[in-house]
């Protein structure tokens, strides 16, 4: 889970009160991190150092007035005797020399303050750039010391980022996206490599075209005349969508059933949406460049009673706020009494997302703003609370609530399992787990990465791994756990073909 939190880091040790303190950019009041849900990615620049007097230091270079001005001096000003110049020369030159000192033994001072490690690293890069045969640049030298801190003594949720990593990094949580919005599952049956659609991503190239979950590619071309027959990802689809330029058409060939159709798309900008609402007779999604105009689209879900929707939630960011209310209101005004919450291959997202989507489930809570989640920070804890308690506005007492998870299902997704377990909207035996693999479990993550803002002028960034996560009742961790099977949990069979895995899962459910 990401907590939304960035701080000028100012000792080695990770204290962040030391003066001057970064402004962090969420409020304090019940642990909410916006005043509301961003509902994308945050568009003001990162923190520019001193020139902006909300991060600390000097408000536009002046350190708080002028200092050492002498009023100016008027009448008779004697010209000096060479002896009197002599004594100024004498002083100049002992100024420079005092000044030179100072500032030698401040880079002394600086030099020995460093970790005997770091000197040598300087040392290192210093004698390569000297006297190796190859030319090594500072960008070269320390890209392969980030590296190796990423990959060799970080956890595999903590990461350096550049300026343009971060911003890769936002850009995606809010959903935007350059391609064309497939997700493949390949596989190979009587002999016979089969590449499946596994998901069609919301607003997507892909699904405007007409793909649909569960469609085989059979092959690609540039139009439909030169179909190049081939179901091999990384050896024939994958090469070819790379040389395609953004928003020029090509074909893919699918199987539907017993069907064969071209469908005609480009790969383009688009911003995905994480929330589609169905029932036995109709289904609603969301469209447009913000990825938030509301409208009826898709398949609807024949198999579920008329009395239950069904409502998938993909991921904990981007419009998934926003979204999340709009479906509910319609969850509301179609008079629906049960829900099925489809968490399957959620990998959660922000923190204070989960806050306010978690505001539909508290069942039994007393509490206006029930907690949803405890950091566990070791030597401290913070308490994060549901932005409201709306339960019974939208359920009865004997409305029934089910969720779908597996392997995929991950941080945000499994701390909201525990918002819903913890307070009686659900049991165990309510939770279906879809088998990803042959392995039925949820993915285990209950750990919160916090991405700290290094330097005004690097702008540079450090993800890190800065807490467990606990249950708000119970105060379980399911960290490198998950949900089982022992718990008490349904299970389903893995099955890309059309929509049979959620047919097979909702008839485990809701039998």
């Amino acid at each position: 889970m990401e907590e939304n939190k960035k701080e000028n880091r100012t000792t080695d040790e990770g204290f962040f009160d030391e003066p001057p303190k970064a402004q962090n950019v969420e409020n304090t009041g019940d642990g909410f991190f916006d005043d509301a849900p961003r509902g994308g990615a945050q568009n003001s620049a990162p923190p520019q150092g001193g020139a902006n007097p909300n991060y600390g230091g000097y408000r536009n270079g002046n350190y708080g007035g002028n200092y050492g001005q002498r009023p100016v001096q008027r009448g008779y000003v004697p010209t000096p005797s060479r002896k009197s110049k002599g004594k100024t020369v004498g002083k100049i030159f002992a100024a420079i020399g005092i000044g030179l000192g100072v500032f030698l033994c401040g880079m002394l001072t600086t030099w020995f303050c460093l970790d005997p490690e770091i000197r040598t690293l300087i040392r290192v890069k210093k004698t390569i750039q000297k006297e190796y045969y190859q030319d090594i640049s500072d960008g070269e030298f320390y890209d392969v010391v980030f590296d190796a801190i990423n990959s060799d003594l970080l956890d595999p949720y903590s990461q350096y980022m550049t300026y343009d990593e971060y911003a890769a990094m936002e850009g995606s949580l809010a959903g935007n996206r350059s391609g064309i919005g497939l997700y493949f599952s390949e596989r190979e049956e009587n002999g016979e490599k089969q590449l499946i659609v596994y998901r069609a991503v919301e607003n997507s190239p892909a699904e405007r075209a007409g793909l649909q979950d569960g469609d085989r590619v059979l092959g690609y071309g540039r139009n439909e005349t030169e179909i190049v027959k081939n179901a091999d990802f990384d050896n024939g689809l994958k090469p070819f969508l790379d040389s395609m330029e953004t928003n020029v058409p090509f074909c893919l060939q699918v199987k539907r059933g017993a069907e064969t159709i071209v469908l005609s798309l480009a790969k383009e900008y688009y911003v995905e949406s994480y929330v589609t609402y169905r029932t036995s007779d109709t289904s609603y999604g969301f469209t447009g460049a913000d990825a938030l105009t509301y409208a009826e689209k898709g398949r609807a879900l024949a198999s579920l009673p008329s009395d239950t929707a069904y409502i998938r939630l993909s991921q904990f960011t981007g419009n998934a706020v926003a979204a999340f209310d709009r479906v509910m209101a319609q969850f509301k005004a179609d008079g629906k009494k049960n829900l099925v919450l489809d968490l399957r291959d959620n990998g959660g997202g922000y923190l204070d997302y989960l806050q306010y989507i978690a505001k539909y489930f508290c069942k039994n809570a007393t509490d206006k703003k029930p907690l949803a989640v405890v950091a566990d920070y070791g030597e401290k804890k913070e308490y994060y609370r549901a932005a409201d308690n709306v339960y019974s506005e939208y359920f009865a007492e004997d409305s029934k609530i089910t969720v779908l998870a597996s392997s995929g299902t991950a941080s945000a997704s499994e701390c909201l399992l525990g918002v819903m377990l913890d307070y009686g909207a659900i049991g165990y035996g309510d939770i279906c787990l879809v088998e990803r693999g042959g392995v039925a479990k949820t993915y285990g993550k209950g750990i919160m990465q916090t991405t700290f803002y290094l330097d005004a002028q690097k702008k540079d960034f450090l993800k890190l791994t800065t807490a467990e996560l606990r249950w708000p009742v119970s105060g379980s961790s399911i960290h490198a756990r998950g949900v089982l099977p022992e718990d008490g949990t349904k299970t389903a069979a893995e099955n890309y073909i059309d929509e049979k895995e959620l047919e097979g899962a909702l008839s485990v459910l809701l039998r």
